[in-house]
């Protein structure tokens, strides 16, 4: 028995079904032409199909069902959304069907056309509970498919980010900088501070910034002030000096605080904590001005490392992770790795949106190829696939394997993935 309506998508959408000597339930010749445009929307499933009944082609739609009678179960015979209907497609037929003008729309019976071990493969992966649908056949999958699926699935990521950057622009009135500026702010999160970085970056324009450019202790003293880490009392000098000049800045421009609630040290590394960021944030801000022009000029990709190189980052970080907490002498510089994912997170997808309303297509090609040059990421996802004998190769595979898991191994999307299609069709 069919379990879900998606398979019978998939077997129509691939004509993988025995379509020698098709008749309908009315004993009338069928020939399928096309099989139309699959519709991921409301309304029929498939648009422009194009088939041959007896002597006649016919060119509409398609709607496919489990049974027959799941027609008038969902009310398609009061719906002229659906008088287009050229075929109805089933698995099981147990009534004739009509459109709104009492019509009989042709149906074609698939049950006795389809190989059951595509059915026995669908069930084996939307149901078992590995850590992806597939792991038990991926290794019989050709590297050629694989390759497809990651090219495809690193692209939907770049798409999905640049979405996100489209959204930004278009509320910063199309500033390129103001856009760049909060998206790499916001990647100085690292994902578990994302969040308060964008907020404090939104509450602090870059006009406001670029007015102090020269003035470390003022540009430091912005970004924790609004971050609200200095609405406390401290031992210190240098956390004393900062607040004392926020307060002058504050009396003067009018900044509104974000909640220090929102920061996220419990669970994260010294290294990694919003103090250290925030600073390290500070440090570029006075390293370089107008980053997004330059960026976007930048022709070796070794040369994006030389924005992060040195940056003048206070003294005080060198033997504090936290306000009055003294540790041992460390290093307070951004790792490659750290830079590795503000490139990917800020810079690629930048460049990969930057195209789509400029109309260059070598930022796409740029987008692209950084990711290529970028070593792959290193975490629970990709560590998973690696397991299973799909390793990344490069940022590209990396990213295309977050893509992978978050939106269709764990979703058990096996039928929209090209590793999927392979296995179910083999």
């Amino acid at each position: 028995m069919i379990s879900h309506e998606a398979i019978l998508h998939f077997i129509w959408k691939f004509k993988l079904f025995a379509n020698l000597n098709l008749q309908t339930e009315d004993k009338e010749g069928l020939q399928i032409l096309s099989a139309g445009i699959h519709n991921l929307d409301a309304g029929p499933d498939f648009y422009n199909a194009k088939i041959k009944i007896a002597n006649t082609i016919w060119v509409g739609n398609v709607e496919i069902h489990i049974k027959s009678s799941d027609w008038q179960k969902h009310q398609h015979q009061k719906d002229k959304a659906y008088d287009n209907v050229i075929l109805h497609v089933v698995w099981e037929y147990d009534m004739q069907i009509y459109r709104t003008d009492g019509t009989i729309i042709p149906t074609l019976l698939l049950k006795n056309r389809v190989d059951a071990n595509i059915i026995t493969n669908y069930d084996q992966l939307k149901h078992n509970n590995y850590w992806i649908p597939c792991e038990a056949q991926l290794p019989e999958v050709d590297n050629f498919t694989k390759q497809q699926c990651l090219d495809r699935m690193s692209l939907e990521r770049l798409e999905e980010k640049a979405q996100i950057v489209s959204i930004l622009h278009h509320q910063l009135k199309g500033s390129w900088e103001d856009t760049f500026y909060i998206t790499m702010a916001k990647s100085f999160g690292f994902k578990v501070n994302n969040l308060p970085f964008e907020l404090m970056a939104k509450n602090l324009p870059q006009l406001i910034l670029a007015k102090h450019k020269n003035q470390a202790l003022q540009i430091e003293a912005l970004i924790f002030g609004i971050s609200g880490l200095l609405n406390r009392s401290f031992i210190d000098d240098y956390p004393n000096l900062l607040k004392k000049e926020y307060q002058f800045l504050k009396a003067k421009y009018g900044f509104k605080e974000i909640g220090i609630e929102l920061w996220k040290f419990s669970k994260t590394r010294p290294d990694n904590f919003p103090t250290i960021r925030l600073a390290q944030f500070a440090g570029l801000v006075l390293s370089v001005q107008h980053l997004f022009s330059k960026m976007i000029e930048v022709k070796a990709f070794e040369d994006f490392y030389l924005f992060f190189d040195d940056l003048p980052i206070n003294n005080y970080w060198r033997q504090h992770f936290l306000f009055d907490k003294l540790v041992e002498k460390k290093s307070i510089s951004l790792g490659k790795s750290s830079v590795d994912i503000l490139l990917i997170n800020t810079v690629a997808p930048l460049l990969f949106y930057y195209v789509k309303e400029i109309g260059s297509n070598q930022y796409t090609q740029k987008a692209i190829e950084l990711l290529e040059f970028i070593k792959p990421e290193q975490n629970v996802i990709t560590k998973g696939f690696e397991d299973r004998g799909l390793k990344a190769k490069q940022a590209f595979d990396s990213q295309a394997l977050i893509n992978l898991k978050k939106y269709y191994c764990d979703e058990k999307k096996c039928l929209n993935c090209g590793i999927g299609i392979k296995i179910l069709k083999s």
